[in-house]
C-alpha cells in the first residue's frame, strides 16, 4: 500500500453528482467561473429557474437528491473570486475559512486538477479543502493533525502556511509534518517533523485531522498525488470516514516513524 493507492481506494463515490444553481443573480462571468472550476470533473453543473424558490442558491445533488445547500455568493467568495495566492500570502487566516457545505460534501470523488500554469482555478478545490481541515483542527484544538508539504521548507517559506501553523501550534493538537529536505522549526513551535526523501512524499499532498476517539467530533482527510510535477497535475480525494482517516494516519506513522521534535 502506498499513498497513491489511498486516492484510488477512497474514491468510491458511484452516485451521479451535480451542482444545481437555483435562480442565480450572479453575473454570467461568475457562472462561467463555476463551469470552469468543474470542467472535466465528475460533477455536473446545471442552472435552474424556479418560481417561488429562493434566489442565489446552489444545491449539491446525489442521484437527484439534495444533500447540501449553500448561498452561491458564499461559494463565489470562498473559491471563485480568489486565487491560490490568498493562501500562500497569508491574507486569509484559519478563522476566516468558511468552506461552503456544497464543496465540503463532495466526498469520495476523485478530482483530477491542474494548477498554474496549466490552469488557474482547478487546484483551488484541493487547496480550499486543505485549509478547511486545518481550520477544523484548530477549532477543535485536540487530536492529531498530519500534513505533507512535498518540501518541508514550504511550511515556513510560504507566509500563509506559516501563519496557519502559527495558529495551530497554539492548540493542544499533536502535529506531524512530512516532506523532503530540512526544516528550521521556530523555537515556539511544538510539532514532530518526519523528514524523508521518499518519492511519494515528494509527490504526496495530504492533510489529516484525526480527533480523539472518545469524542463525537468528525475528522477529515485529504489525500492527493501528483501525476506530473512539472505540469502541476494532481489527482485527489477527501473523506470524513473515521476508518479511512485512521488507516491513512496509521500508514504514515508506521512508514515514516523516524522523526524529530
Amino acid at each position: 500500500m502506498r499513498l497513491r493507492d489511498f486516492v484510488e481506494e477512497f474514491a468510491t463515490a458511484s452516485d451521479d453528482h451535480s451542482l444545481a444553481v437555483i435562480n442565480s443573480d450572479q453575473p454570467p462571468t461568475v457562472t462561467r467561473m463555476l463551469d470552469g472550476l468543474f470542467s472535466n470533473q465528475p460533477v455536473d453543473i446545471e442552472t435552474v429557474n424556479r418560481a417561488l424558490a429562493e434566489e442565489d442558491v446552489i444545491q449539491l445533488r446525489r442521484d437527484g437528491h439534495i444533500v447540501a445547500e449553500s448561498r452561491f455568493s458564499d461559494l463565489r467568495d470562498a473559491i471563485l473570486a480568489v486565487n491560490a495566492d490568498i493562501y500562500t500570502t497569508g491574507v486569509r487566516s484559519l478563522a476566516d475559512i468558511e468552506t461552503p457545505a456544497v464543496i465540503r460534501d463532495l466526498e469520495r470523488i476523485k478530482f483530477h486538477v491542474r494548477g498554474y500554469p496549466a490552469a488557474s482555478k482547478g487546484k483551488l478545490l484541493l487547496i480550499e479543502i486543505s485549509r478547511y481541515i486545518e481550520s477544523l483542527a484548530a477549532e477543535v484544538g485536540v487530536g492529531e493533525l498530519h500534513a505533507g508539504f512535498q518540501r518541508l521548507s514550504r511550511l515556513t517559506h510560504e507566509r500563509g502556511t506559516r501563519r496557519a501553523y502559527d495558529e495551530l501550534v497554539q492548540t493542544d493538537l499533536s502535529i506531524h509534518v512530512y516532506g523532503t529536505g530540512q526544516l528550521d522549526i521556530p523555537t515556539s513551535w511544538h510539532l514532530t517533523v518526519h523528514a524523508d526523501d521518499a518519492s511519494e512524499l515528494q509527490r504526496g499532498w495530504f492533510v489529516i485531522f484525526d480527533p480523539p476517539a472518545d469524542t463525537q467530533i468528525a475528522g477529515a482527510a485529504l489525500i492527493a498525488y501528483s501525476i506530473d510535477l512539472k505540469q502541476n497535475e494532481w489527482v485527489g480525494v477527501w473523506t470524513s470516514d473515521a476508518n479511512s482517516i485512521s488507516r491513512l494516519r496509521s500508514y504514515l506513522t508506521t512508514t515514516y516513524n523516524s522523526s524529530m521534535d
